[in-house]
């Protein structure tokens, strides 16, 4: 079973360049970004530079390796580019190297080149995520001191199933003023913000027996077990929180290591990173269901349900013919790189990009209801030799519905891996 802090290693290991550059020419075809890191031997001056191809970066967040030696444990970071001081954040890896992050904009077939600058050159940088305590189990992740997403993590109680079977992430506007997710109770009271099940599950050594994490009406549940680390800065905030998968008796079969990154690349527009890696502890796992009632889900606030009619999807330029009015249909809801549902809470428009990272696994089933819900659904088999792994993206926006071409030039960066080169 994979330790926490080898998670980084298992993700590298995974999706290797050649392996999602086949699985991106399947789902889409993209250009590629190049991102370089070249290490200079002068004062030790590290220079950063990225290059766009042929579609502008507009609010992208980006990363790229360095050397852990290379800065000091908890420095701040920040870089510098023709004088302007651009907020940057280091991530600790635990592979020899770390990452620095930054949200970049640049017009495409340009070059950019930045200065690492650390500690007190970086003085000026504003924007901070922080983690705060709403009660003993939820907490609430802000960015300067606006909400941006909310962890409700309730522990289990058999007298009171429906209120506490499983974790899940609430998400808020950009704007911070309001959620728009929905938590226990409305339409199908089991859908929660951001959340993660399967309604057919069955072990190795009990073969007939289902077990329904979507659902969990029987004493089968998600629990949250422990928050692994918690991360805030002037690029993003997160955590990585450890989440047990339980059987009808309670007893764990499944250990979740959910991993979250925010970024509030502006006023009007947050990113979300989800990443989910399922360890089976003792035995072979298979994940089965439907692409109504399983996968990594998104479900919208109790008013759009009230309000179905005002929801529609904005979907890649192949899935054209079907009417943004209409859920998608059978026939054409197979291996979608990112779908999008426009939607309305008391008067104020969102839209939620949900992206799906090219090494997810192929076949995957697109769902989509108009009352909020919409996810990627696929059955696969977990052994203590075999953990899955699960990235998506959401692109959270407001006032102004983004048009497809927008949707998937962020969608284009997500997707495609840097190339990086150490000088």
């Amino acid at each position: 079973m994979n330790k926490p802090e080898e998670l980084s290693l298992l993700l590298l290991a995974e999706n290797n360049y050649e392996i999602i550059k086949s699985k991106i020419m399947k789902k889409y075809t993209l250009p590629i970004i190049f991102i370089f890191l070249l290490t200079a031997c002068n004062n030790d001056t590290i220079t950063l530079s990225i290059s766009a191809s042929d579609y502008d970066l507009d609010n992208v967040p980006v990363y790229t390796d360095i050397d852990a030696s290379a800065i000091q444990a908890n420095s701040d970071v920040c870089l510098e580019n023709n004088g302007q001081i651009i907020p940057a954040q280091l991530e600790k890896q635990y592979d020899g190297n770390d990452q620095i992050w930054w949200i970049a904009n640049l017009r495409a077939g340009e070059t950019a080149s930045y200065t690492l600058l650390t500690d007190g050159n970086c003085t000026s940088q504003t924007t901070q995520f922080s983690w705060e305590d709403v009660n003993n189990n939820s907490k609430r992740l802000n960015s300067n001191g606006q909400p941006v997403l909310q962890y409700e993590y309730p522990v289990y109680d058999p007298n009171n199933i429906e209120a506490t079977k499983k974790p899940f992430h609430h998400v808020y506007g950009p704007a911070g003023d309001q959620l728009i997710t929905k938590g226990p109770g409305g339409l199908y009271t089991h859908h929660r913000g951001i959340f993660f099940g399967y309604n057919h599950v069955y072990l190795e050594n009990q073969p007939d027996t289902r077990i329904d994490i979507w659902h969990a009406r029987y004493g089968e549940r998600s629990e949250h077990e422990e928050i692994v680390s918690e991360f805030g800065g002037p690029v993003m905030g997160g955590h990585s929180v450890k989440i047990l998968w339980k059987d009808l008796s309670g007893n764990p079969f499944i250990e979740e290591i959910r991993h979250i990154k925010a970024f509030k690349v502006s006023e009007s527009e947050t990113i979300i990173d989800f990443q989910s890696t399922l360890s089976a502890l003792d035995q072979s796992v298979r994940l089965e269901g439907d692409l109504q009632h399983a996968g990594v889900q998104f479900r919208a606030a109790q008013y759009v349900a009230e309000n179905a009619e005002q929801t529609q999807f904005i979907r890649p330029d192949k899935w054209d013919h079907v009417s943004p009015d209409d859920e998608i249909g059978e026939e054409e809801r197979i291996d979608l790189p990112w779908n999008a549902m426009n939607f309305k809470i008391d008067g104020q428009t969102y839209t939620v990009a949900y992206m799906s990272y090219p090494s997810n696994p192929d076949g995957a089933e697109m769902s989509e209801r108009k009352y909020g819900r919409f996810g990627e659904f696929f059955p696969y088999e977990i052994s203590p030799n075999n953990s899955l792994i699960v990235r998506y993206r959401y692109w959270i926006t407001q006032e102004s519905t983004p048009s497809r071409d927008k949707i998937n030039r962020m969608y284009m960066p997500y997707a495609e891996l840097p190339e990086i080169s150490n000088n």
